[in-house]
């Protein structure tokens, strides 16, 4: 196997399993936002999830703007989960 075609896989496979790692969160937050009546914006992980998306869309295909996409889809990803953090545990 050409080790490109395995690095290409590999980067697929991780960008799945990093839009259903973002997918549970999402049910995570809009589980407490039904339980506590505290707005989590849960809506909001659908960006990474579509950004994330749009890569895999993208095979074989590795640019600048593909990696860039991929560090947004993920420093977004970070920033509502670190929301999500905060309201649960509660720091203002």
């Amino acid at each position: 196997m050409d080790t490109n075609l395995l690095q290409e896989l590999l980067n697929i496979y991780s960008w799945g399993i990093a839009s259903l790692i973002v997918i549970i969160i999402a049910a995570i937050a809009l589980f407490y936002q039904k339980k506590f009546g505290i707005n989590t914006y849960y809506y909001l992980y659908m960006i990474p999830v579509i950004i994330f998306l749009i890569v895999l869309m993208q095979f074989f295909v590795i640019s600048r703007e593909t990696e860039f996409i991929e560090f947004i889809g993920s420093v977004i990803s970070f920033l509502v989960t670190l929301s999500l953090y905060r309201k649960m545990v509660g720091v203002k």
